[in-house]
């Protein structure tokens, strides 16, 4: 039977987030075709790039964040 693959489905593929049967039946057919092959390398390509950043929050939302525990303490001792 020949079905669509989904790039939502190579995404889990590529987060090993299929059941395992499913997973290596996908993987098989990933394997034998061009197409698909070369847009899950892309995505896998796209993961390692996205590891390698390194992220912080905005300096404001830390501020934020910090004035509302402070302010919602004094509420929780009621």
């Amino acid at each position: 039977m020949i079905r669509h693959i989904t790039q939502n489905e190579l995404v889990l593929l590529a987060y090993n987030e299929l059941p395992p049967k499913e997973h290596s039946e996908l993987l098989d057919v990933v394997i034998n075709d061009e197409t698909l092959a070369k847009k899950y390398a892309e995505i896998k390509q796209q993961m390692d790039i996205l590891d390698t950043l390194k992220y912080q929050p905005n300096p404001t939302s830390v501020q934020i964040v910090l004035e509302e525990s402070c302010s919602s303490s004094s509420l929780e001792m009621i």
